[in-house]
């Protein structure tokens, strides 16, 4: 008999690695998941900002998976919401649009015979370097793309987007992000289609129309009709444990959905206790200081994510490029990604106008993080006029929206402080850790939903104590995620 039929699972955060895990559990039959969600409504990551009649994601949620459970679970909840896209997308270099995934004939236009033949000479020289006994970010990079492209184009990116100096990036950070594989790879796209399931960069995929809040609405739906329960407005403070050392309870602050009343302090005790929250939060402020909890303590605040603001234009044109994803990799732009709403649903601005979302990346505490809002906005508004996609004039309004703890940062020694904190967290014994956040993880909506279905499964069919200790055995397995753009 499964331990736990019918008892409390409290799952901090609904994002939809937090909404898959309550969907899955809730169908098991086994446990009563209720979620605590600070937000005024579910999402996380994957949410939509509205203002002044427009509508864009907080990034181009694209929806394509390589994992078939993802793929059937959003076709049952989300398939009359489902369209099917051809990409679209251009990168600026050198004061030039170029089709991305590039073609041979304009990189040749762009960058000139010569320089294309250095990076190939490079590449080939490259082949020939001894491996460094180390591996890192920059190795890897410079052994699949060779030194003149990697100086040319990527160590500038990578710096700009990832805001430290790239030879101080793990190597998994180029195992996961970067999808192009190497520069064999990007000119074997150049000169055939790719096959599907080993793509350096989509062709086709699918969106749900309305934005990726349409998707986390029809995958609260089914969890709310599966039996889950969500609190929203409601700020988990701490998590209290008991004399074994197990979490008991989850304290929370809620806040009133409307007025300038003060919150309620909230008590949500359980049996199991399921966190999406950035790990140094979780282990910094949330659980008690606790002599067992230390080399945690002391290792979460070690690993390091990069915050996220978003710029975002209205625009008085109908289409601005009509493009998915805008790419920026040099290093006088402030942003270094865009996409035009628009591009993935016509119904996300009126038919006079259209929306575009800059990227700008930051690592907190430095001198952009702390840059208001007004001058982030001018000095966006002043880079994109710039690439010649608008004039200013035709600037309506714009804004700018900020998310903490966006993507982990993978610093060289980012492993070992993770190990540290899992460690850690599974000596507790009924709470486990996942999503981007909480498992400190680089992945795709995709992969966070499948997160929260895998850990659910083990739940469902195991006791406690076991199932999160075979979560936490097989934490390692989800670096190995592909992330394809």
């Amino acid at each position: 008999m499964v331990e736990g039929a019918g008892k409390r699972a409290v799952i901090l955060g609904a994002g939809v690695a937090g909404l898959a895990t309550a969907l899955r559990l809730a169908e098991g039959g086994g446990w009563r998941p209720r979620l605590l969600e600070r937000e005024d409504r579910p999402g996380g990551l994957a949410r939509s900002l509205h203002f002044r009649g427009v509508s864009t994601d907080l990034g181009p949620h694209r929806i394509h998976t390589e994992i078939p459970e993802v793929q059937a679970l959003i076709e049952s909840v989300a398939a009359r919401s489902l369209v099917r896209l051809r990409r679209s997308s251009h990168i600026f270099l050198r004061k030039k649009w170029l089709t991305y995934p590039p073609r041979l004939l304009e990189l040749l236009g762009a960058l000139g015979p010569i320089r294309m033949a250095r990076f190939g000479t490079g590449f080939a020289l490259e082949k020939l370097r001894p491996r460094p006994a180390q591996e890192t970010y920059e190795s890897l990079m410079r052994a699949a793309f060779g030194g003149p492209l990697w100086e040319f184009l990527l160590r500038p990116y990578s710096a700009k987007t990832w805001k430290i100096d790239p030879g101080e990036l793990h190597a998994d950070t180029a195992r996961v992000r970067v999808s192009a594989g190497s520069l064999g790879k990007l000119v074997a796209g150049l000169l055939r289609r790719e096959q599907q399931g080993a793509e350096t960069a989509l062709r086709e995929f699918r969106y749900v129309k309305g934005g990726a809040e349409t998707l986390v609405r029809h995958l609260w739906a089914a969890a709310h009709a599966a039996g889950a329960e969500l609190e929203l407005n409601t700020a988990v403070q701490e998590l209290e444990l008991d004399e074994r050392g197990r979490v008991r309870a989850a304290l929370a602050l809620r806040r009133p959905a409307h007025g300038t009343a003060e919150g309620a302090d909230q008590r949500f005790e359980g049996e199991l206790f399921i966190s999406t929250v950035p790990l140094p939060i979780l282990l910094g402020r949330l659980l008690p200081q606790r002599a067992e909890l230390m080399a945690a303590r002391e290792a979460a605040a070690r690993l390091e994510y990069l915050d996220m603001a978003f710029v975002c234009l209205i625009v008085r044109r109908k289409v601005i490029t009509g493009d998915n994803w805008l790419y920026f990799p040099e290093p006088h732009l402030i942003f270094n990604r865009g996409y035009e709403a628009k591009s993935f649903d016509p119904a996300m601005a009126p038919e006079d106008k259209s929306v575009i979302c800059l990227e700008i990346t930051m690592r907190r505490g430095d001198a952009l993080a702390r840059e208001s809002d007004a001058l982030i906005l001018q000095t966006a508004t002043e880079h994109i006029v710039s690439t010649g996609l608008f004039r200013k004039e035709e600037i309506e309004e714009g804004l700018v929206y900020r998310i903490p703890y966006a993507y982990p940062l993978y610093k060289l020694d980012y492993d070992v402080q993770l190990g540290k904190v899992l460690a850690g967290l599974r000596g507790l014994g009924n709470l486990v850790t996942l999503g981007r956040q909480g498992l400190f993880n680089h992945n795709n909506m995709d992969h966070s939903i499948w997160m929260g279905l895998q850990a659910a499964d083990k739940l469902n069919s195991y006791e406690t104590a076991e199932a999160v200790a075979a979560w936490y055995d097989r934490a390692d397995d989800f670096k190995r995620m592909r992330i394809v753009d």
